[in-house]
């Protein structure tokens, strides 16, 4: 008897569609991802499994029996971690990332890791406490210096003293108790604007944010582009003068 192994990377494929494009029938997704429909079966029994995915009613007939509506599961939270220079912000969002709850406050990034990721956790506690969800899927932590995005740390940040190498991801991630992505904040925000703002229907772009300091996210091909030392971007301030 032979046996189906679960893939990961079409499980992926199809929490993407799902959560970009919402609800989409069994007979759409199958079509989008190329999978047969004994596949994309197996597929989405498995994401139900896990609590991801579940099926919302019946779609339009399409000349035969009638497919069921597939969406993201209403229970699934994804939490957002933006630490600037002066301030915190957390977000928790749905699967179609929406934003359901948010808080913030200035806080002084020189205070040190351990202090400002210790307040951030306090905030997200506030968040959780009106939530009825079972916890979070992932979480994406955004920070103003650059990050090496294998290891989750940042790397030499000018205005972040005490951070360099930090474990953020691992610090996180031990709390939350759900993976955690930590990135250069403006490489985050060049992403949300290829997801859903003026670069959704471009390639190409750089998206830059002038703050404390200035950041530049370098988008090729859709793809964030961070550099060797995940300082492609980091234009920090420059002088001029005679």
């Amino acid at each position: 008897m032979s046996v189906v192994r679960p893939d990961n990377a079409q499980q992926g494929r199809l929490l993407r569609l799902l959560r970009d494009d919402g609800p989409r029938s069994r007979a759409e997704l199958g079509d989008a991802v190329e999978l047969s429909r004994s596949r994309l079966a197996v597929e989405l029994e498995r994401l139900e499994r896990l609590g991801l995915v579940e099926t919302a009613g019946l779609a339009a007939s399409r000349g035969g029996r009638r497919s069921s509506i597939v969406r993201i599961s209403k229970h699934t939270r994804f939490l957002g971690i933006d630490i600037g220079a002066t301030s915190i912000d957390v977000a928790v969002t749905d699967g179609e990332l929406r934003v359901l709850f948010h808080e913030a406050e200035p806080f002084d990034i020189r205070q040190g890791p351990e202090v400002v990721l210790g307040r951030t956790l306090e905030l997200i506690g506030k968040l959780r406490a009106g939530d009825l969800s079972p916890g979070f899927v992932g979480a994406g932590a955004g920070v103003p210096g650059p990050v090496s995005f294998r290891e989750g740390v940042p790397v030499s940040p000018p205005i972040m003293p005490g951070w360099n190498h930090f474990p953020v991801r691992e610090a996180l991630a031990a709390e939350l108790g759900c993976p955690v992505l930590v990135d250069n904040d403006v490489n985050i925000m060049a992403l949300g604007e290829k997801h859903s703002g003026l670069a959704k229907s471009v390639d190409d772009f750089l998206f830059v944010k002038i703050g404390t300091g200035i950041g530049c996210g370098i988008v090729v091909g859709g793809e964030v582009y961070r550099g060797v030392s995940g300082s492609a971007g980091d234009i920090g301030h420059i002088r001029v003068d005679d």
